[in-house]
C-alpha cells in the first residue's frame, strides 16, 4: 500500500514538474522573449521530456550558445532550396534574424552566417523543424497557428528574395520557385501534423 502511495505521489510530482516547464516555455513564447531565452527554456523542457531530440541536436554540433539559430533553420533551408545561397537570400535570412533579436555579435548569428556559407545536413534541418514544432505544441491552438503563419511568411520572404525584380514587375510571380513552394508546403504540413 505504501508503495502505491509513493508511486502516485511521484507521478503527481512529475506531472507538476512537466506542467511548470510547459508554463515557463509558454511564458517565454508569449512575452516575445529573445530567441536566446526561448532556446534555454526549451532546452530545459527537452532535458525532462524529450531527451532523444535534445541528444540529436547536440550530436549535430549545435552549441547551447548557438541554439537560437535552430529556430531559423527553415529560413536557411529555403535559402539553400535551389542548391546555393545568393546574396538576396542571405541578406533576407540575416535581416529576419536581426528582427528576431539575434544580435550580430552573438554565437547564434555566427552560426547562421556559417550555415549560409556551407549547407547544413538534412538531419539538422529536420531537427530544427521538429524543435520548432515541439516548442509551438505548448501554445493554445490560436497562438500556435499565428506562430506557424509568421514562420511560413518569413520563409516565403526568403524564397521571394531569390526572384528577380524584373519578373515581379512583369507580373510573372513573386519570385518563389517551384522547389521553394514545395518546401513551404512541406513545412506547413509538418508543423500542422498531429504528433
Amino acid at each position: 500500500m505504501e508503495k502505491g502511495f509513493l508511486g502516485d505521489r511521484e507521478k503527481a510530482m512529475e506531472a507538476d514538474y512537466f506542467r511548470k516547464e510547459n508554463e515557463r516555455l509558454l511564458e517565454k513564447l508569449r512575452q516575445g522573449a529573445k530567441l536566446d531565452d526561448i532556446a534555454k527554456a526549451l532546452a530545459d523542457k527537452l532535458k525532462v521530456d524529450n531527451q532523444e531530440l535534445l541528444g540529436r541536436v547536440r550530436a549535430l554540433g549545435v552549441t547551447p550558445a548557438a541554439a537560437p539559430a535552430l529556430f531559423l533553420t527553415p529560413l536557411v533551408q529555403v535559402a539553400w532550396a535551389e542548391g546555393s545561397v545568393g546574396n538576396p537570400e542571405r541578406e533576407a535570412v540575416l535581416r529576419l534574424a536581426r528582427q528576431r533579436d539575434v544580435e550580430e555579435d552573438s554565437p547564434a548569428y555566427a552560426q547562421l552566417v556559417e550555415w549560409l556559407k556551407v549547407r547544413p545536413s538534412d538531419e539538422l534541418f529536420d531537427a530544427g523543424l521538429e524543435l520548432i514544432k515541439y516548442g509551438f505544441a505548448v501554445l493554445p491552438p490560436k497562438e500556435m497557428e499565428e506562430r506557424i503563419v509568421r514562420l511560413l511568411d518569413a520563409c516565403h520572404e526568403v524564397a521571394a528574395a531569390s526572384g528577380t525584380e524584373l519578373a515581379r514587375l512583369l507580373g510573372l510571380g513573386d519570385g518563389v520557385s517551384g522547389v521553394e513552394a514545395h518546401m513551404l508546403d512541406e513545412f506547413n504540413a509538418r508543423l500542422r501534423a498531429r504528433r
